[in-house]
């Protein structure tokens, strides 16, 4: 802005010097007198052109980017530190059995066996194979129902019917120990027996899988 004042200046005092000139030299005949107020009005034309042009050619401002606003985060809560914290409740309860399933009529469910399966066993070995079944059905097993060789090696010679010893009722169980011998030779066997009623209708199968060695 200073130096766009200095040259408006300037060229007032330019205009000024012309019209004295002009007053000076009066006296010629060879030009005749111009007005000084047509002198003074292209002056003032000529500076204002010059104005303009300067202004044009100045650069503009640049618009500075306006500051963005930052999103407000919510307050954050405060914990009291007199306050008690939750703690886990344990619970006191006992744990009750899980009930057992009861089935109608004549049931049994194996219960435990020796030997077990996948003994190995001496060529004519005497032992004792004992097995426990449960009462898991409805009715109960009277002295009549017995345990019966159905397939396999026959372990012992004689006798293919064992049977029970007393009554077991629903929730009861009952064990056979069967006296037995091994085969007199090596390989891998499978001796099956089937528990049956008082009307000899089988409900359960029993099985021992054993081998015999040298």
């Amino acid at each position: 802005m200073l130096k766009q004042s200095k040259k408006i200046n300037g060229f007032l005092v330019l205009g000024f010097a012309v019209i004295l000139l002009s007053a000076c030299t009066g006296g010629a005949n060879a030009e005749p007198t111009q007005d000084p107020n047509v002198v003074f009005t292209q002056v003032a034309e000529t500076v204002m052109v010059s104005m303009t042009q300067t202004a044009i050619a100045q650069p503009s401002a640049t618009p500075q980017p306006t500051a963005t606003s930052m999103p407000t985060l919510p307050p954050t809560p405060t914990v009291d530190p007199n306050q008690p914290t939750a703690t886990a409740q344990v619970s006191n309860q006992p744990a009750y059995p899980t009930a057992t399933t009861q089935y109608y009529g004549d049931a049994a469910r194996w219960n435990t066996q020796t030997p077990i399966d996948g003994t190995v066993l001496t060529r004519s070995q005497n032992f004792a194979f004992h097995v426990c079944l449960s009462n898991v059905g409805a009715t109960d097993w009277t002295t009549k129902y017995y345990l019966q060789y159905v397939s396999g090696y026959q372990l012992w010679s004689s006798a293919t019917k064992f049977y029970i010893g007393e009554t077991v009722e629903p929730g009861g169980k009952w064990c056979f120990d069967l006296p037995s011998i091994a085969p007199d030779k090596v390989g891998e066997y499978t001796t099956r027996w089937y528990l049956k009623n008082n009307t000899n209708e089988s409900f359960s199968e029993v099985y021992f899988h054993y081998y015999v060695a040298q």
